[in-house]
């Protein structure tokens, strides 16, 4: 699995964005979105109570069929007749049991073993062929799902005013405890905008976008000292152009 070419997580305040940081990576990896996200970009801004997400989605697979995931013909067994189905690939195995149960019943769908289902039908020529032709998955479709239940996990919790875009294979999420204004919607845009043409990330991640080397800063007692609101740390800030993310927002 190949890791984030990009995710970074911004905040005027350094100790938000670690925190944050963290945060996105392990919901990356509970809803196991590592492999298609490539991209991801988030920028938090406490005081104004703002939260912005951008991501730009690898290529998804297309609408999965049955056909794409096993064999099927016909079985004549002790007086019955079945569609038998001999499974290649397991990943759509809990999609594919849905839809014969939902089809045919569970009491006429037999596991004969690990790769060999049986349903039982009284013409099994048609109905092999139904079965053959059947999508039990798009993923592109649920992608969309998926990455709005992402920003929804990831984000401060109280930010309850939400807006998000997802088309071309790119995610927008903006998140506040106020009405959105049109001036992050462009700034969001800029985001994206940016997204698309920063130079993959340095740094020695995982495939969920952990760093191998912990945490930036976690260890690192004199970044632990430091206070937002002393100014010397506002003018360290500053100084590597972190403020003026924020100006006019």
């Amino acid at each position: 699995m190949e890791p984030l070419e990009v995710f970074k997580v911004v905040s005027p305040v350094p100790s938000e964005a670690a925190v944050y940081r963290d945060i996105t990576a392990d919901v990356i990896s509970d809803l196991r979105l590592a492999s298609v996200i490539g991209r991801i970009w988030v920028h938090i801004y406490p005081v104004k109570a703002l939260y912005i997400m951008t991501a730009m989605l690898r290529n998804v697979e297309v609408p999965v069929r049955v056909s794409d995931m096993a064999d099927t013909d016909t079985y004549f067994d002790d007086g019955n007749n079945y569609v038998r189905i001999t499974i290649e690939r397991e990943k759509y195995m809990p999609e594919l049991t849905r839809f014969l149960w939902n089809r045919y019943t569970p009491a006429n769908v037999l596991q004969a073993d690990r790769w060999t289902i049986l349903v039982r039908t009284s013409d099994p020529i048609k109905e092999a062929e139904v079965v053959q032709h059947q999508i039990i998955a798009n993923p592109a479709s649920n992608m969309h799902a998926d990455m709005v239940e992402f920003a929804v996990r990831a984000v401060p919790e109280g930010f309850r005013v939400r807006y998000h875009t997802y088309r071309n294979n790119e995610f927008m999420f903006i998140s506040s405890e106020d009405v959105i204004e049109p001036r992050w919607l462009a700034f969001a845009e800029k985001l994206m905008t940016d997204l698309r043409s920063v130079e993959k990330d340095e740094k020695d991640l995982t495939a969920d976008g952990k760093e191998k080397r912990g945490a930036e800063n976690r260890n690192d007692p004199k970044a632990a000292e430091k206070d937002p609101k002393d100014p010397k740390s506002k003018k360290d800030i500053m100084k590597r152009g972190t403020m003026n993310l924020w100006e006019g927002l």
